[in-house]
């Protein structure tokens, strides 16, 4: 049997030092066309060795505790906040916002899922926030981001409500 002779590494000290010269770091990401920030890019780190985000929603003096999952969605969620919305009754099972003010990744996404109460969840469709209070039905472009934790009864409240969505370590 022949023997196959392996190539030898490039030493790491090496490529950062080509990266160096030529104005990258081992953590950048590329720019998109024009200069614009990548969807990765403009992405907030969730805390080192966690894999969820903690987040609060308050609405008026309520305040309802969540959790983002880390996926792309999430994370370029996470990155908006904070966020001011107006949430409206869709269909007496979730209340939902108008387009936010950026498009969220569908990377890894199914491509539909059914909201289950205390889902926080992007419907890609139409770019928008949906917190279910009640289970959905299965939906095209439909993306879990989180759950609600508690307070999930200010949901309930009929008509549309205007709430303030924050990291939780943010004040």
């Amino acid at each position: 049997m022949p023997r196959i002779a392996a190539r030898p590494a490039v030493p790491a000290r090496f490529l950062f030092a080509l990266l160096a010269a030529h104005g990258a770091s081992a953590n950048a990401s590329p720019a998109a066309p024009g200069g614009a920030e990548t969807a990765e890019a403009k992405t907030v780190p969730f805390r080192e060795g966690r894999h969820r985000m903690d987040i609060r929603m308050a609405i008026g003096s309520t305040t309802l505790t969540a959790t983002l999952d880390d996926n792309p969605t999430a994370r370029d969620f996470a990155a908006l906040l904070p966020l001011t919305v107006t949430l409206q009754d869709f269909h007496s099972t979730e209340k939902i916002s108008g387009e936010l003010p950026g498009r969220l990744s569908q990377e890894g996404a199914p491509a539909s899922a059914a909201g289950a109460a205390g889902d926080i969840a992007f419907y890609a469709p139409w770019g928008n926030l949906a917190l279910f209070h009640r289970p959905g039905p299965d939906a095209r472009g439909l993306i879990k981001m989180g759950r609600i934790v508690s307070g999930i009864e200010a949901l309930e409240r009929p008509g549309p409500l205007r709430v303030t969505i924050s990291r939780a370590d943010q004040r």
